[in-house]
C-alpha cells in the first residue's frame, strides 16, 4: 500500500517550474541581451554619420547612399555571389558523393572516412589558403611556374585570386561541411525504391539520377543554403587570396573600411554593409527552414519493412577510395605541405632540389617571440574560459527548452539559434562598435580578450545549445522525479543526477568550442589589438606585411599544437557521436 502512494505521488509531481520562476532564467537571458545587442548596435551605426556614438552625430540614410552609390561595393557584390556559388558547387560535388559512398555502399574504412572529414572541417580556412597561394598564385605558385616553363607561357594561367578561383579553394575547405549536413540523409534513406526502379529496369547511374537524387532533393538544397549563406560571408580565403589582388568581396570590403591605411575608419559605412548581410542572411535562412518544412513530401522511413542496405560497389571500391584520397590530398596535405616547405625557406619560390638545399630554422628565429607568446598567453585563456561559458549558459537554454512548458522556452530556442543563422563577421562588427561606442565609459572592453570571448561565446551558443538539447532529451524525466522525491532541489538535481548522464557530450563540446577558438580568425582579426591579440591574428598580421615565411612557420607551430587536441577530440566525440556524424 505505502509503495502504490508513493508511486502516485511521484506521479503527480509537478514538472521542473516554467521559464518565468526559474532560477536558470537569468542565466538564459543574458546571453540574449548580447546577441540581440550586437544586432540593434550595428542597426544603430548605420544611421549615423559626424562623431557616431556622441550627441554630435546626425542621424541620416547617407550611408546607405555612399553604399549604394560606391563602385567598389557593386563589384563587391558581384564577386561576393559569384564566391558564394562557386563555393556552394564545389563543396557539394566533393561532400555528396563521399557522404554517399560513406553511407549507402559497403566500402571499407569507413571511420577513416568521418576521420578525414572531421579533421577537415577543423583546419583553418586561412592555412588553407595560405598553401593554395603557394600552390597557384599567378605569380608566385609553383604550379604556375612549372605551366609558364612547361609551355612558354607568358604568365601563369591559373588566378586562384579570382572570385571564381577563392570559391574554389572554399569548396574545397568547406566539402566536409557538406559531408555532415548530406550523411544523415543518406543514413536514413529507405533502399526499397531504389530496389524498385533496379527491378524495373533500370541501371545504376539511372536510378541514382531519377530516384536517390530526387528522394535527396530538400537535403541536398538545404545544404546548398546552408553554404552559400556561410559563404557569402567568408574572410579568411578572401582576405588571403583575394585583399593583395584588390579583388573585394562583402566581408573584405567590410574589412578596408574599418582598417583603411589612407583614411580615418568609416565604421557607418561597414554597418551599413553589415546591415544588408543580416537581411540577406535572414532571407536564406528563410528559405533554409521552408525547404526543411517541406522535408515531409520526401518522407521514405516508415516503421514498416524498413532494411538499409548498402550498395555492393565491387571494383568501383578502388576509384571511390581515390576519390577521397584525392580529395584529402589537394585540399589538405598539399596545402600544409607547401606551407611547411616555405616555413623553412629563406625566400618564397617554387621546390626544387635547389631550394631543398637552403632550407633552415632561420625563419624560427625571426619570429617576435615576445609577440607569439602573448598571442598563446591570450588565446589559451580563451580556450579554457569560452568553452565553460558556453556549456554553462547552453546547459541553461537546454533545460529551460526542453523541461520547460512555458511558450518563453521558444523565443530562448530562437534566441540561441540566431548565432548560426548570421555571419561571425557581423556580431565582431557589432561588438567592435558596442565596445566603442556604447560601453567605453560603462564597461572598458575594448582592447581586452574579453571582449573577443564574448563574440566567441555567442557565435558558438547555438551548436552547443543544440547539443545539449539532443542528450537532455535522452534523460527520462522519472530519474529527475525520483531526485526531487529524495529530496534534492533543482540545481542539486542537475549537479548529481543530470550532468553525469550527459558527461560525454559536455566533454565533446567542450573540447570541440576549444577548437573552434584556437582556430578563429574572423573575430579575432576584427577585435585584436595589441594586448588582445590572438595566434591566428598573429599569423594574419604577417601575412599581410609581406610576412610569408614567418607566417608559415607560426602556422606549423599552431599546427603541432592543434593535432593532440585533435586527437583528444576524436576519442570523445566518437563516445558522444560527434564525430561519426
Amino acid at each position: 500500500m505505502e509503495t502504490a502512494t508513493t508511486a502516485i505521488r511521484v506521479s503527480r509531481l509537478p514538472r521542473v517550474k516554467s521559464a518565468r520562476v526559474s532560477p536558470l532564467l537569468p542565466f538564459a537571458v543574458l546571453p540574449m541581451f548580447f546577441i540581440i545587442g550586437f544586432i540593434l548596435v550595428v542597426l544603430w551605426v548605420s544611421f549615423q554619420t559626424g562623431v557616431i556614438g556622441t550627441p554630435a552625430a546626425e542621424y541620416t540614410l547617407d550611408n546607405y547612399r555612399a553604399v549604394f552609390s560606391d563602385p567598389l561595393a557593386y563589384g563587391a557584390l558581384v564577386n561576393t555571389f559569384i564566391f558564394a556559388a562557386a563555393t556552394t558547387i564545389v563543396a557539394l560535388a566533393i561532400g555528396l558523393p563521399i557522404a554517399w559512398l560513406a553511407e549507402r555502399t559497403t566500402l571499407g574504412g569507413k571511420t577513416l572516412i568521418y576521420a578525414i572529414m572531421t579533421v577537415g572541417l577543423l583546419i583553418p580556412g586561412i592555412f588553407v589558403a595560405m598553401g593554395w597561394t603557394f600552390v597557384a598564385h599567378p605569380r608566385i605558385g609553383f604550379l604556375n611556374h612549372w605551366l609558364i616553363n612547361l609551355f612558354g607561357l607568358e604568365r601563369g594561367p591559373i588566378n586562384i585570386g579570382s572570385p571564381i578561383g577563392m570559391g574554389f579553394v572554399q569548396g574545397l575547405n568547406l566539402a566536409p561541411l557538406a559531408f555532415i549536413l548530406t550523411v544523415q540523409m543518406f543514413r536514413t534513406m529507405n533502399p526499397l525504391l531504389e530496389d524498385a526502379a533496379r527491378i524495373a529496369g533500370l541501371g545504376f547511374a539511372a536510378t541514382f539520377r531519377r530516384v536517390t537524387l530526387p528522394l535527396a532533393t530538400p537535403g541536398v538544397v538545404a545544404a546548398a543554403i546552408y553554404i552559400f549563406t556561410v559563404g557569402m560571408a567568408t574572410f579568411d580565403i578572401p582576405a588571403v587570396l583575394g585583399l593583395g589582388n584588390r579583388v573585394y568581396l562583402f566581408s573584405t570590403y567590410m574589412y578596408i573600411q574599418t582598417f583603411p591605411q589612407e583614411y580615418v575608419p568609416r565604421y557607418g559605412i561597414t554597418a551599413a554593409v553589415g546591415a544588408a548581410m543580416i537581411f540577406v542572411a535572414l532571407a536564406l535562412t528563410y528559405f533554409y527552414g521552408r525547404v526543411l518544412r517541406r522535408g515531409n513530401r520526401y518522407q521514405v522511413i516508415t516503421g514498416k519493412g524498413y532494411r538499409p542496405k548498402p550498395v555492393d560497389l565491387g571494383p568501383w571500391a578502388i576509384p571511390s577510395w581515390c576519390l577521397i584520397g584525392g580529395y584529402a590530398f589537394i585540399a589538405k596535405l598539399l596545402p600544409i605541405a607547401m606551407i611547411a616547405f616555405v616555413a623553412f625557406s629563406p625566400y618564397v619560390a617554387p621546390p626544387s632540389l635547389d631550394m631543398l638545399g637552403q632550407l633552415s630554422m632561420a625563419n624560427f628565429y625571426r619570429i617576435n617571440w615576445e609577440l607569439v607568446l602573448r598571442g598563446l598567453r591570450n588565446t589559451a585563456s580563451l580556450m579554457l574560459v569560452v568553452p565553460v561559458v558556453v556549456l554553462f549558459f547552453s546547459f541553461c537554454i537546454s533545460w529551460l527548452v526542453v523541461r520547460s512548458r512555458s511558450r518563453a522556452r521558444y523565443a530562448l530556442e530562437f534566441g540561441a539559434f540566431l548565432p548560426h543563422t548570421l555571419p561571425e563577421i557581423l556580431f565582431a562588427i557589432g561588438a567592435l562598435m558596442a565596445a566603442l561606442f556604447v560601453l567605453r565609459d560603462l564597461l572598458p572592453l575594448y582592447d581586452t580578450i574579453w571582449l573577443i570571448g564574448i563574440v566567441y561565446a555567442v557565435v558558438r551558443l547555438a551548436f552547443a545549445t543544440r547539443a545539449m538539447n539532443g542528450s537532455l532529451l535522452q534523460v527520462h524525466r522519472e530519474l529527475e522525479e525520483a531526485a526531487l522525491v529524495a529530496g534534492l532541489s533543482t540545481a542539486r538535481t542537475a549537479w548529481r543526477v543530470v550532468l553525469p548522464l550527459i558527461r560525454p557530450t559536455i566533454l565533446s563540446v567542450w573540447i570541440w568550442t576549444a577548437l573552434l577558438v584556437y582556430r578563429e580568425v574572423t573575430v579575432a582579426v576584427f577585435l585584436t589589438s595589441q594586448n588582445s591579440i590572438t595566434l591566428p591574428a598573429i599569423v594574419w598580421s604577417y601575412w599581410n606585411a609581406a610576412g610569408m615565411t614567418e607566417a608559415s612557420m607560426l602556422t606549423i607551430i599552431m599546427i603541432a599544437l592543434f593535432s593532440p587536441l585533435l586527437a583528444l577530440f576524436w576519442r570523445f566525440g566518437r563516445r558522444s557521436g560527434m564525430a561519426s556524424g
